[in-house]
């Protein structure tokens, strides 16, 4: 019995969610190397699914989409994930926006009103804009590895 590939992107996307939070809480000392590990979730449930559900004989199109449904779940959970973590953390909008201030300042090139100005957009904004860049990344990535197994195993020989 071959597992699905919707239930191998829910797996997947598990194990990337308790990565990032192990990157979050410092369990992992580095949340840019949490975020590498996740991604390398992401690509082992891709190519896992491809691997299973996959074969030459479908073609680019019928493998891409086997990858497809594996990897549409994972953006959806993961852009969920990371709507409720900005809202259950509001904190991470007030430090990313202190830090943008602390930036604009440097700069110089603004006055204090402006600064301010700019600051609160961005903190209003914040949320939309992380969910907004978790799924645009999220989509390419999987697209783009989706696409590199798909050709792959059109070259196998059936």
């Amino acid at each position: 019995m071959k597992v699905h590939p919707a239930l191998i992107g829910l797996i997947v996307s598990g194990l990337m969610i308790a990565t990032l939070l192990a990157g979050y809480y410092q369990t992992i000392p580095n949340a840019a190397t949490a975020q590498l590990i996740a991604y390398g979730f992401y690509t082992a449930g891709i190519v896992a699914t491809l691997l299973l559900h996959g074969s030459p004989v479908k073609g680019f199109g019928g493998n891409f989409s086997t990858g497809f449904r594996c990897f549409i779940v994972i953006t959806l959970v993961m852009v969920l994930f990371t709507y409720v973590f900005n809202a259950l953390h509001p904190e991470t909008a007030q430090q990313a926006a202190a830090a943008l201030k602390d930036s604009l300042r440097k700069a110089n090139n603004r006055t204090p009103d402006e600064i301010e100005r700019d600051v609160n957009l961005f903190r209003d904004g914040f949320a939309t804009m992380v969910v907004s860049r978790t799924i645009f990344g999220y989509l390419m990535y999987g697209a783009i590895m989706t696409a590199i197994g798909s050709f792959l195993q059109t070259l196998r020989k059936p």
